[in-house]
């Protein structure tokens, strides 16, 4: 009799052990789809909103590349929170009437310009020296300016690759 008790005793714990492994199990998984919705989220739409971009601003001073050839100092705008191949995927092989219609939208806006300045490598030193951090200080100083250069940017790249 004792035996048998010690046998069902036994089976019991085994069953609680599988069941709080798999418990665990569930949770762990439950935990990883979680952690891999917000990027499946970035890739299905990889247009990035104003409010969601996170940016850095990196100085680069002269480096000499051969014996006597000299990068010039530049300030490269670095998207923090998107992974650069994305970008890469979607905004880089966006026609320019898209670009521009993002550009104009008050959503994207900001984030597009900035997008821009990553993926074309576009010195950022006017944003630095003006201290533009966000898309208010954007509007109030370069918006405008900003736009332009990139209609222009693109113009002249469509027309020298002709």
């Amino acid at each position: 009799m004792r035996m048998e008790n010690d046998i069902e005793k036994r089976k019991y714990k085994e069953i609680i052990k599988k069941g709080f492994f798999f418990k665990k199990g569930v949770l762990l998984l439950f935990i990883i789809l979680l952690l891999s919705v917000p990027v499946r989220t970035i890739a299905q739409n990889p247009i990035i909103q104003n409010d969601s971009i996170r940016f850095s601003m990196v100085f680069t001073s002269y480096n000499l590349v051969e014996d006597t050839v000299y990068h010039p100092m530049k300030f490269h705008i670095i998207i923090e929170n998107i992974p650069r191949q994305i970008i890469l995927d979607h905004y880089a092989q966006m026609d320019t009437s898209m670009i521009f219609s993002l550009l104009d939208d008050p959503r994207y806006d900001w984030a597009t310009n900035l997008v821009l300045y990553s993926i074309y490598d576009v010195n950022a030193h006017m944003l630095f020296a003006f201290d533009v951090k966000t898309r208010e200080d954007w509007i109030g100083y370069f918006q405008d300016e900003d736009k332009a250069m990139w209609h222009d940017f693109f113009y002249r790249r469509e027309h020298c690759y002709q």
